[in-house]
């Protein structure tokens, strides 16, 4: 009789169970032995991959918020300056017009309504548009980029969710051998 080399390798709990009728103890606590140490390995490898992600996630979240915070400053020192420069525009203008109505208040007080409220108008649509233009130009950028990390977080997820299906495939598939491994095992010597 050939004397046969016999290397088991027990990746699932349940499976490895099915077999304690056939084995020592000694086999058993090599395959429970087994069993931990793959058990532990996974969920160390798991754990590791889990803290990368986190960390990459956590360093792209925070240069995020400071590229975003830089661009709301930006934004709002550009803003003072425009408003300091209509402030004084219109500090002028209205100086200009506050002495010609010194000297025409009578003739022209219909006329200055109507140009007053002209005015007004101009200056609701020119704030109208600068608070447009900054929506524009900060906040629907950062909602198209919130938007693709999103969609890369999901792509991430996705191939994480492959790798731990090909890990289960590959657990089954180690099952089904171990299986056929016991059905040769139980086989009588003259078949």
């Amino acid at each position: 009789m050939t004397p046969y080399k016999l290397e088991i390798i027990v990746i699932d709990r349940d499976c490895s169970k099915s077999y304690d009728a056939f084995m020592n103890e000694a086999d058993k606590r090599v395959i429970e032995e087994l069993l931990n140490k793959q058990a532990e390995r996974l969920e160390k490898r798991m754990d590791t991959r889990f803290q990368e992600q986190e960390q990459r996630l956590d360093v792209r979240f925070q240069e995020q918020e400071q590229r975003l915070d830089v661009r709301f400053q930006e934004q709002e020192q550009r803003l003072d300056v425009r408003f300091q420069e209509q402030e004084q525009r219109f500090d002028v203008r209205f100086q200009e017009q506050e002495q010609r109505l010194d000297v025409r208040f009578q003739e022209q007080e219909q006329r200055f309504d109507v140009r007053f409220q002209e005015q007004e108008q101009r200056l609701e649509k020119r704030m109208i548009h600068i608070f447009n233009e900054g929506f524009e130009q900060i906040v629907l950028p950062h909602i198209a980029k919130i938007e693709k990390d999103i969609e890369d977080l999901q792509f991430r997820t996705g191939r994480i969710e492959r790798t731990l299906n090909a890990v289960i495939d590959r657990q089954d598939r180690q099952g089904e051998e171990i299986k056929n491994i016991k059905k040769f095992l139980q086989m009588p010597e003259g078949a």
